[in-house]
């Protein structure tokens, strides 16, 4: 699109120059704005199931842990799912940091790039969230104390 208002400004200069006689500047047209710039978009949405002490359909996050995967950069909407009956969280951890075991929010807040928030029992709740702008797969966890290592995932990030 761009190219085309490049070749069609060109064009308008070239004629406006050989007809003649005029002084005044012939203007250049203003490129037509992107219409994916004028407004966010929501390019994906993730759903979570939070389960205690789990995140997805299985109990064995540790060894299968659940994935999900967004392009880098895009908007989301994460849908949250409290199924369990303690509060949980959904947080995507800094690309290249060595988690703690036991993991203890308080402490080690700064490994966390972005997180949900808590949800009570049986809560529920959908939020945008960016996705991460450098690509890779990232680790996500429960921040509660006690939580991860059981309840872990993956995000993908493309």
């Amino acid at each position: 699109m761009r190219s085309l208002s490049i070749i069609l400004a060109a064009t308008m200069l070239v004629l406006a120059a050989c007809g003649g006689g005029s002084s005044t500047p012939t203007p250049t047209p203003a490129p037509a704005a992107d219409a994916a710039s004028a407004q966010e978009v929501i390019a994906a949405t993730l759903d979570v199931v939070m389960h205690d002490i789990y995140f997805g359909d299985t109990s064995d996050n540790i060894s299968n842990p659940p994935v999900w995967t967004v392009k880098a950069g895009d908007a989301m909407t994460i849908n949250l799912d409290n199924q369990g009956g303690l509060e949980h969280n959904w947080a995507i951890v800094k690309q290249g940091v060595e988690m703690p075991i036991p993991f203890m929010p308080d402490e080690n807040e700064d490994l966390i790039l972005w997180a949900a928030g808590i949800l009570q029992a049986g809560e529920k709740k959908s939020e945008p969230f960016p996705a991460p702008t450098v690509a890779g797969e990232y680790l996500v966890i429960c921040t509660v104390a006690g939580h991860y290592p059981a309840m872990q995932g993956k995000l993908v990030v493309q």
